[in-house]
């Protein structure tokens, strides 16, 4: 607790010194040679401790149980259900392992900068949080109380706003000279507020693969023209698995599961809001005072377990109306529709252009169940048959392990897949490396490669890795080490790239068409329905968005702003491996008159996210520096550990 919360503070000190003494000797036995024997020892022998070091930056280390901590964090965020499969965290590990270090980089860095949090501002950061009504503290046994019933120890909670205030000492200091100029500003309020309704027609280059046939002759002559491209580099890898598509799983759903994922996901089904709202104007010199007002009415409309809510308009709230859920709608109002349970329909205060507001939800207006129930069955079944297909998965992995056939295995489990034919549950990939994508996986073919890429021995069972219709299981058959191979060894590889190549071309042939019959909106709509192709449309379109299914094109956002309505642009615009033919409809300008009165919000947003980036890139270029020089030390060897110790499975030594 704070000094000044605190009686045992002399006691405490001691505690600390002792700590301190005996890590300093545990760091002097570990950097010895007998030390490191018995380290390293511990981590071959999957010994691995709460106190064992995945990685050292400087004098600061991180420990096995801080990274499990973390990781534990992790599966119970907002990433959401199935990741507390300890092979779907396997891809965030370095993610997790590089917020971590730099988490240290930043004490480091406040430690030179001579940067600290003292009681008081510590304090100061709570306060917010636990106060009463009349905005005092609100003592120190019901301030334990409440720390307590969120999961924390006060020392833990204390520890963590001390390093968040830190962490943004730090970051002002190295952000501070940065700057947003009257140019910015005007070409963000443009960005921001002029918008173009689009017509447009996707044509895939993969949904003409199958119509374009290769033959070995051709094959072999493009592979004799660029042998290059066919070089294998790195070792490569072939596996066998076993499939388990979830749904051949059979599930039943109950009236009550689907009522409970009604009202469980009913943000979702949100559609609008009659709102009131209560409004502060501020000035620059009695802001902090204003601020302090809204965050006392917010608790005042809330009420909590002691004192019942007090009524909003008696308050000062006045109702605005309807509000209805638009995306599109970057207004304030738009935040009801983030509120959580726990807010009691009241949102924070929100400071918006020299105001602060409140609103309040009077009404809420929801599609009905019946007219979501196929989605939500949908949902459900789909949920279930996950989970039921991981639990399967595991007794396959456990069978296999035991008989190492994956045809016997699947032959046995075939039943509980309603009697799958056991050769389309076993299935065979060509040779791959690491991370590659492998077209039969879709989305999850880098997941899948570089899953199966940690077997090392033929023969080998892998873990079950995540699909996009279930789980396989894979088992490695064969390696091939880096060279330069013959057509035969690559024959799939290449017909495979030239088939892309083709319907590529072929996509953009077609686009290409597609514009010659159509000088406007309405005759892209007459061609693309000859075509037999979908035309979409995106309405409110701004520069920095992206249409839906796409990436984000600055090629496309250049053209959509400089064609004149009802014009179709005069070329296709390319987009990953697919061709977007489009035309504007209707054009949206802003406002000039409304440029100052948004001056300083703008500013402050540009800046804001100026400083952001900022922060990010000289923290990785920072992390990356020291990695290479050695001043940081990974100790992957008890990561594998720590993995192999949750999934069960004998841990692979890695290489220091």
């Amino acid at each position: 607790m704070l000094r000044f919360l605190s009686e045992k503070q002399r006691a405490r000190n001691i505690l600390l010194i002792l700590i301190a003494f005996m890590m300093v000797v545990g760091l002097v036995i570990l950097y010895m040679p007998i030390g490191q024997a018995l380290y390293r020892r511990a981590v071959g022998s999957d010994e691995v401790t709460d106190s064992t070091l995945v990685a050292e930056v400087l004098q600061e280390k991180i420990t096995a149980g801080e990274y499990r901590a973390a990781l534990l964090r992790l599966t119970q965020s907002r990433l959401g259900r199935g990741l507390e499969d300890p092979t779907l965290l396997k891809p965030f590990s370095s993610t997790l392992l590089n917020e971590l270090i730099e988490d240290r980089l930043v004490l480091i860095l406040a430690r030179q900068l001579g940067l600290s949090a003292t009681d008081e501002e510590v304090f100061k950061a709570l306060l917010p949080m636990f106060r009463d009504a009349s905005g005092r503290f609100i003592g120190r046994e019901r301030y334990f109380r409440a720390v307590q019933q969120s999961g924390q120890t006060v020392e833990e909670f204390e520890e963590n706003l001390r390093r968040s205030i830190v962490r943004e000492k730090v970051r002002h200091h190295l952000t501070a000279a940065l700057e947003v100029s009257p140019r910015e500003i005007e070409e963000e309020f443009l960005r921001e507020n002029t918008s173009v309704d689009l017509v447009y027609v996707i044509i895939r280059s993969k949904d003409l693969l199958a119509d374009i046939p290769v033959g070995e002759s051709e094959a072999r002559a493009y592979f004799e023209q660029h042998r290059g491209e066919f070089t294998i580099t790195q070792l490569e890898r072939q596996v066998e698995y076993l499939h388990i598509p979830m749904a051949r799983i059979p599930v039943s759903i109950s009236e009550k599961e689907i009522r409970e994922e009604y009202e469980r996901t009913k943000s979702e089904h949100t559609t609008g809001a009659s709102v009131s709202q209560i409004e502060l104007p501020f000035t620059e010199q009695n802001e902090a005072d204003v601020r302090r007002q809204a965050e006392d009415l917010v608790k005042r409309a809330r009420g909590d377990e002691k004192t019942p809510a007090e009524d909003f308009q008696k308050l000062g709230g006045k109702s605005i109306g309807f509000v209805k859920k638009d995306p599109k709608d970057t207004s304030y109002r738009q935040r009801v529709f983030t509120l959580s349970d726990f807010q009691k329909d009241v949102t924070e205060p929100i400071r918006e252009e020299g105001k602060f507001y409140i609103l309040k939800v009077t009404r809420w207006q929801r599609k009905p169940l019946t007219e979501v129930r196929a989605e939500l069955v949908r949902r459900l079944r789909e949920r279930k048959q996950r989970d039921e297909a991981a639990k399967l998965a595991d007794e396959i992995k456990k069978r296999l392990d035991e008989v190492k056939d994956l045809h016997r295995v699947a032959a046995e489990f075939s039943p509980k897949l309603g009697n799958l034919p056991v050769e389309q549950m076993v299935r065979r990939t060509g040779f791959f490396a690491a991370g590659e994508d492998l077209p039969e996986f879709g989305d999850y073919a880098s997941g899948f490669s570089s899953a199966a890429s940690e077997l090392e021995e033929i023969g080998q069972i892998g873990s079950k890795i995540y699909l996009s219709n279930g789980y396989a299981i894979p088992r490695l058959i064969a390696k091939r080490e880096p060279k330069t191979p013959s057509f035969e060894e690559v024959k799939d590889r290449v017909i495979r790239k030239l088939q892309e190549q083709k319907a590529m071309e072929r996509a953009r042939q077609r686009a290409e068409q597609l514009i010659a019959h159509s000088p406007t909106v309405d005759a892209l709509r007459k061609a693309a329905a000859a075509y037999k192709l979908e035309v979409k449309t995106q309405e409110g379109f701004k520069r920095g968005s992206f249409l839906p299914e796409l990436e984000r094109s600055e090629q496309l956002e250049g053209m959509a702003f400089a064609l004149d309505v009802p014009r179709v642009a005069p070329r296709p615009v390319r987009i990953g491996k697919d061709f977007v033919v489009f035309g504007v409809t209707k054009r949206s300008d802003p406002d000039r008159a409304k440029l100052e009165s948004e001056r300083a919000a703008i500013r402050e947003r540009l800046l804001s996210a100026k400083r952001d980036q900022f922060y990010r890139s000289y923290l990785e270029t920072l992390r990356e520096k020291m990695i290479a020089d050695g001043r940081i030390r990974i100790h992957q060897d008890v990561i594998e550990a720590i993995f192999s110790t949750m999934t069960g499975s004998a841990p692979a030594r890695a290489k220091r």
